[in-house]
């Protein structure tokens, strides 16, 4: 039986579970209100796309976890059980350095907007930085997660050993 999962590894599908349900219902009321009176709402439209940025974040970091990134699994096929593991760890620890890379990289794209007090057109009281946050947090998290998943990996292949 296997082991259960710890609970912070739902935490990326919760937060894109409930900001798709917001998104849709901000989305779905614009659409009522735009044909059934004739009036939108100008903000809708920009929520909905840093509303999708979150869930696109949250998806980067999540992909981390479950090793959905980037991996083709024909190498494998072509250099064997053995090296194909080393190769998926070697293209892990270059995710894991892109990803820091990336965070690093947009995290001064957020402080450039912290430090210019810029806001979004349509939505002027949220700053800009919000939506830059979500790829600083989403590429740590891809950097994070993959760490976490080799490390369970690790431990996995212990217990296994130490069973047989």
């Amino acid at each position: 039986m296997g082991k259960k999962a710890p609970w912070y590894d739902n935490i990326e599908k919760a937060v894109i579970i409930v900001l798709f349900i917001i998104m849709t219902v901000i989305l779905f009321v614009n659409v009522v209100t735009r044909f059934g009176f004739g009036y939108t709402a100008s903000w809708t439209e920009q929520a909905a796309r840093i509303l999708f940025t979150w869930m696109t974040f949250c998806g980067v970091s999540l992909a981390g976890l479950e090793g959905a990134h980037l991996q083709v699994t024909v190498i494998t096929m072509i250099l064997g059980e053995k090296r194909g593991k080393l190769a998926f760890i070697a293209g892990d620890i270059i995710c894991v350095i892109f990803g820091l890379f990336l965070s690093y990289k947009i995290f001064a794209v957020m402080r450039n907007t912290m430090l210019t007090n810029q806001t979004f057109p349509a939505i002027p009281w949220l700053p800009t930085w919000v939506l830059y946050l979500a790829g600083v947090l989403g590429t740590l998290g891809f950097s994070v997660r993959i760490i976490e998943r080799e490390v369970r990996s690790i431990r996995g292949a212990k217990k296994e050993v130490e069973e047989a």
